[in-house]
C-alpha cells in the first residue's frame, strides 16, 4: 500500500515539474522577444503586443529557453 502512495506522489510531482517547465519556456520566450525588440508596444493597438508574444519563437528549441532561464 505504501508503495502505491509513493508512486502517486512521484507521478504528481513529475506532472507539476512538466507544467512548470512549459510555463518557464513560455515566459522566457516572451522575455527574450521583448528584450531584443521582436515585439513592441504600440499605443494605438496595445493588444497587438500580446498577439506578437504568442506567435513569436525566439530560439531554435525549447531547451534553449530552459537553459537561459535557469542560467539567470
Amino acid at each position: 500500500m505504501k508503495s502505491s502512495a509513493s508512486m502517486v506522489l512521484i507521478v504528481i510531482l513529475i506532472l507539476l515539474l512538466t507544467w512548470f517547465g512549459f510555463a518557464l519556456v513560455r515566459v522566457e520566450n516572451e522575455r527574450y522577444a521583448l528584450q531584443v525588440g521582436l515585439c513592441t508596444l504600440k499605443p494605438s493597438d496595445p493588444l497587438a503586443l500580446f498577439d506578437c508574444l504568442k506567435k513569436t519563437e525566439t530560439r531554435t528549441g525549447w531547451w534553449w529557453h530552459i537553459f537561459y532561464a535557469l542560467k539567470g
